[in-house]
């Protein structure tokens, strides 16, 4: 049986890629954090870290026994977090991921909430693309996960849409002129979009791919806010969340370009990895999550 903390330590100097900046990280001398996880590599009898001009990597033996150290810890996590549960809602900690556009629009709002009504709640929220909020869930890095678009790992998660968003298509005032009539002129000119991997992106091809049509982005930005600005500053076209772009449709900044049999929507769901129990936090979240107006 191997000591938990030298498993820990190893833990940490694989995700970070770095013993110095493991040691760092955990306050420990870069020299104290070698010594233990090379007392863990000879009780294991195998090479656990690779040593590189920069940082570590792990190797064959150290990636499968990192794999089992986050499953570990997140169990630990999962234990304290029921016996937090046995005491109410006075403790606690819930782990929310949150695609872009909910993450940046909606969350913070019920967040504040979520602080009124329960104090004591510790909430953690990582802002992600859909893809890799579902790979946290599938890990145990996440209770919840808010997400807006389909993603690799559907079926090993539950999911409840909690509300219906719409697609705009926009751009900056004046940049094209004349404006596009149909979907098919519209796709020969610039477009901005979000990365792969990101839910609006997967609803925005699908949208195009139904009438036929692919667009090559001319840009490709990883952030809601940036692709908006892009679109402001004229560097092309944009099919972009209404919740994101209202206020600037309000005032003149964007257009919105309307083409018949382009009406995109998008379900935004909270989602869960099927069979895990919920927490007392996270069905209070829930809860919450459907009281709040659409």
């Amino acid at each position: 049986m191997f000591n938990l903390n030298h498993l820990r330590l190893f833990q940490a100097a694989a995700e970070a890629g770095s013993i110095s900046h493991a040691a760092e990280t955990l306050r420990l001398s870069q020299p104290a954090l070698s010594k233990q996880i090379r007392e863990l590599e000879e009780h294991l009898g195998s090479t656990l870290l690779e040593r590189q001009p920069r940082g570590v990597r792990p190797t064959a033996a150290g990636a499968l026994l990192a794999d089992y150290a986050r499953q570990i810890f997140a169990l630990e996590e999962e234990a304290e977090r029921c016996l937090d549960d046995l005491r109410g809602l006075r403790r606690g900690r819930l782990r929310l991921g949150a695609s872009m556009t909910i993450g940046v629009y909606l969350v913070p709002a019920w967040l504040a909430e979520c602080r009124r009504r329960w104090p004591g709640i510790e909430v953690e929220c990582r802002l992600d693309n859909t893809d890799r909020i579902q790979r946290a869930l599938m890990e145990h890095r996440l209770d919840l996960g808010l997400t807006e678009g389909p993603g690799r790992w559907e079926e090993a998660l539950s999911s409840r849409v909690f509300r219906w968003d719409d697609l705009v298509l926009v751009a900056s005032p004046g940049a094209w002129s004349p404006l596009p009539r149909s979907l098919a002129q519209a796709a020969r000119l610039p477009w901005v979009m979000r990365e792969s991997g990101s839910g609006t992106r997967a609803v925005v091809e699908q949208a195009l791919a139904r009438r036929g049509l692919k667009v090559t982005p001319a840009w490709t930005l990883n952030n809601a806010e940036a692709v908006k600005q892009a679109v402001m500053a004229g560097c092309g076209l944009a099919l972009v969340p209404r919740i994101s772009v209202s206020q600037e449709l309000a005032a003149g900044q964007l257009c919105q370009i309307v083409l018949r049999g382009l009406h995109p929507r998008r379900p935004m769901r909270l989602q869960w990895l099927t069979g895990r129990p919920m927490s007392a936090a996270a069905a209070a979240f829930q809860s919450l999550l459907t009281g709040m107006p659409s």
